[in-house]
């Protein structure tokens, strides 16, 4: 638990540097708006009835917004959730696909997840260009993004194994958590963890690919022969 708490606190401190100290880092989605002629504002209305004001917090900037502190809190405990939500919901699955992760597969399901990105890429591309299945492309990447989530529940459970001989005869699904949250940390540096979550995002796509998702026959050319 000491080494939960620990990896829990790395988080909170990354995530507010993140919102505060390292914000110029992070790319802007929109151009930010330009700034009027000064002119004197008008009295302030009372709120209309079910709307609040937007509270915000001395040092951790408002409650909603992109980069905000309480933004990368959010989306670590949401991509936390579903990954343990996906081992419970396919524990058998998992198992499965945790006993094909090595040392010598995971360059291997890097160059799947690789090549699998490739062909996703130019699918979307001839799709849009075709505009007829143009509303097949959502499917396509959300099959995808099922994939990473699937295989970075494995890797989460299969790290887990490693970090149990630091946190004792702990709990598979608590073993996955202290995984997860070591990739959250290393998520939340700025530019170097990005490369890092890239890279294990593109080898969990590859190991659902390989893996077939946990099937119990593995993926394999020879089923091409009759």
């Amino acid at each position: 638990m000491a080494l939960l708490a620990a990896l829990v606190g790395v988080a909170l401190l990354l995530a507010w540097m993140d919102s505060t100290v390292l914000r110029p880092l992070f790319p802007e989605p929109f151009e930010p708006p330009r700034r009027a002629a000064f002119r004197p504002s008008p009295p302030p209305l009372p709120l209309p009835i079910g709307q609040r004001e937007i509270f915000a917090f001395r040092g951790f900037g408002p409650v909603g917004g992109l980069y905000t502190f309480w933004w990368f809190l959010s989306v670590a405990a949401g991509l936390l959730l579903v990954i343990l939500a996906v081992l419970l919901a396919m524990p058998a699955r998992a198992r499965r696909a945790v006993d094909r992760v090595g040392s010598a597969t995971l360059p291997l399901m890097l160059a799947a997840g690789v090549a699998t990105v490739l062909l996703g890429v130019a699918l979307t591309v001839l799709l849009r260009v075709g505009f007829v299945l143009l509303s097949i492309v959502p499917f396509l990447w959300g099959l995808a993004a099922l994939g990473v989530v699937f295989g970075l529940a494995v890797l989460a459970l299969a790290s887990g194994r490693w970090l149990r001989t630091l946190l004792g005869p702990a709990p598979p699904l608590l073993a996955a958590l202290a995984a997860l949250l070591v990739l959250v940390d290393a998520a939340l540096v700025p530019v170097a963890g990005w490369v890092v979550l890239a890279v294990v995002a593109v080898t969990a796509l590859g190991l659902s690919v390989l893996t077939r998702v946990g099937s119990p026959a593995g993926w394999s050319l020879d089923e091409l022969n009759w």
